[in-house]
């Protein structure tokens, strides 16, 4: 009777169960979409946090008594669990902001601008709100955006300031009123240039981070790259040919290995100069990497000699393969010469398990070897 055995191994990052990636709060790809339900749940905590000060305010008689703090918090809750679901699912980055930053800033702005309305003597401290919120907008909204964000919580503490004018007359007091407006007007001013500075400042860093990945990636490129023909390096290739025989050693895979040489290169380059040479050398490398398959692995092994590994390939494949690449190499034609006629030899051999790369690449070389002393032009193979 067979039993059952139960696996106590947890799923991979990778392989997380789609129920529970769902109802994961932060999923960890894609890491943008995480970095932004972080910035969420900090706005919520924020106003968890305001939330508390506006009760303790009230039990100490520093806001109205008859402050709706359970309906303006309510709604308020309400609005960033949307906004949480609309960045959580990845619908917000169908917008032009997909971190919903002006929605958020304009909610707190609002939710501000409604408390306030409530305040009694700590209304020049409750101004700092205000900051708090534009502070949320730094790292995200340019100059442009952040003066209309600052326009807005303007507009909105001037329209209050006007309500309860009309409101209550006798109770507003007109020094008070305009100086809460002049310190809103200068530190907001104050934050746009800030605000400004620090969005350049980030926008700089941004470019140079891909400035530095780029020359990375050049770096790379040519550590692995042969600069005349954009093929891969000798160096590369023996270590490509290291992994592909392990490979090859371990399934029991076919892996064919081809070494092409040029014919007479030597007179094209005496006799039309090097350039021309090179033009040559560039022209057979765009061929072959048109003519051969994406899984082959094709390199510049020096000079004028290319290197061709075939995996999981038969012979026959390998040999049409050469063929049609030898001619399709003798058809061109070339402006610096018109009567030049290029050719190449090959060799080709399989690989025995076993055998070590400089094994495989000696009965390569022979095969080559082989061709050559034929006449050129050809293809030889060994077993």
């Amino acid at each position: 009777m067979r039993k059952t055995v139960k696996s106590n191994k947890k799923p991979s990052g990778n392989q997380q169960d789609p129920i529970f990636y769902v109802f994961t709060l932060i999923p960890a790809e894609p890491p943008e979409r995480a970095i932004r339900l972080r910035r969420q749940i900090m706005a919520i905590y924020s106003y968890c946090l305001l939330w508390a000060g506006t009760i303790i305010g009230v039990e100490l008689s520093a806001f109205a008594p008859d402050t709706p703090h359970l309906a303006i918090f309510s709604v308020l809750f309400a609005i960033n669990l949307v906004f949480f679901l609309l960045i959580r699912s990845g619908l917000s980055e169908r917008l032009g902001d997909p971190s919903l930053t002006i929605l958020q800033m304009a909610t707190g702005i609002i939710l501000t601008t409604v408390i306030l309305h409530y305040t009694r003597e700590l209304r020049g401290a409750m101004l700092s709100i205000y900051f708090m919120v534009m502070t949320f907008g730094i790292f995200a909204l340019d100059r442009r955006r952040q003066m209309a964000m600052a326009g807005f919580t303007l507009f909105c503490f001037t329209a209050l300031q006007v309500y309860e004018w009309q409101e209550t007359p006798q109770q507003a007091i007109f020094s008070f009123l305009i100086g809460h407006w002049i310190i809103l007007a200068l530190i907001l001013c104050w934050f746009i240039y800030m605000g400004g500075y620090i969005h350049n400042l980030q926008n700089r860093v941004r470019d140079q981070r891909e400035n530095l990945r780029d020359a990375h990636s050049r770096l790379e490129a040519i550590a692995v790259r042969d600069d005349l023909t954009g093929l891969y390096n000798r160096r590369h290739f023996l270590e490509r040919l290291e992994e592909e025989l392990s490979l090859a050693n371990r399934n029991h895979t076919p892996l064919y290995l081809a070494i092409i040489d040029l014919d007479h290169f030597k007179q094209v380059n005496d006799n039309y100069g090097h350039h021309s040479g090179d033009e040559v050398l560039s022209r057979f490398a765009r061929i072959a990497s048109q003519s051969l398959r994406k899984s082959d692995l094709l390199a510049r092994y020096g000079g004028e000699e290319f290197v061709v590994l075939f995996p999981h390939a038969s012979e026959a494949a390998s040999e049409a393969a050469l063929e049609r690449l030898r001619s399709q190499f003798s058809d061109q034609n070339y402006e610096f010469a018109p009567e030049l006629h290029t050719t190449f030899s090959a060799g080709l051999t399989a690989f025995q398990e076993g055998e070590t790369a400089d094994q495989l690449t000696k009965r390569a070389d022979a095969a080559l070897y082989e061709a050559k002393s034929r006449g050129r032009d050809r293809i030889a193979k060994l077993p």
